[in-house]
């Protein structure tokens, strides 16, 4: 599956004046079981609860995950943080036999796949 499978449930995002991150929970078919948004109380970084996102997953019995978040700046690059905060996220979904299929960086109509560019 490419990001452009998943962008378009992210869409909204990509405007929004501060950064926001969405989790889309799949089943094993890949189909939409549940969405998560967490708002950031501050314009450029949002805090991920990795406990509460694999809580949800969980509850959802989702196999598979697709995170996204914003960057209202308009860079589409990924910072450092973003591939910190991915790679414990999907450490702790492999842990749980669920998938992190991508993440999604959305900046105006850029979209910036950590698949796609071999960080994942």
């Amino acid at each position: 599956m490419s990001e452009t499978s998943f962008a378009h449930l992210f869409a909204p995002i990509a405007v929004v004046g501060m950064e926001v991150v969405v989790f889309a929970f799949l089943d094993s078919h890949g189909r939409l079981l549940g969405m998560r948004h967490i708002p950031s109380a501050r314009f450029a970084s949002v805090n991920v609860p990795i406990r509460l996102v694999a809580t949800d997953a969980l509850a959802f019995d989702a196999r598979a995950v697709v995170m996204a978040h914003n960057h209202p700046s308009g860079d589409p690059e990924p910072s450092t943080q973003d591939l910190r905060v991915t790679r414990g996220i999907a450490t702790a979904f492999d842990a749980l036999g669920i998938r992190l299929i991508d993440h999604l960086v959305l900046a105006g109509d850029v979209v910036t796949s950590f698949r796609g560019r071999g960080l994942l």
